[in-house]
């Protein structure tokens, strides 16, 4: 598959992922969220909302340090 092929299904897949944990995150799931967003920033790491989403889930859990790098990371994008 050419890389730009592959970057595109990556994309596609991670955002799929996305809404998976957003539904996740909507059912109060939140380290579940984590995990898939998680996945989603595997697949597609410049998407600012993967990390941003990801911060707010680790608020949720009061993981401050951990919020602390993604919001970081969200803003660097």
């Amino acid at each position: 598959m050419p890389i730009m092929a592959a970057e595109k299904s990556d994309v596609l897949l991670a955002e799929q992922i996305k809404q998976q944990a957003n539904e996740a995150f909507k059912a109060n799931k939140f380290s579940q969220a984590i995990d898939l967003y998680t996945k989603a920033i595997e697949l597609s790491g410049q998407n600012v909302v993967y990390w941003a989403n990801r911060a707010f889930s680790h608020t949720k859990l009061e993981e401050y340090g951990s919020v602390i790098q993604d919001a970081s990371r969200a803003i660097e994008i």
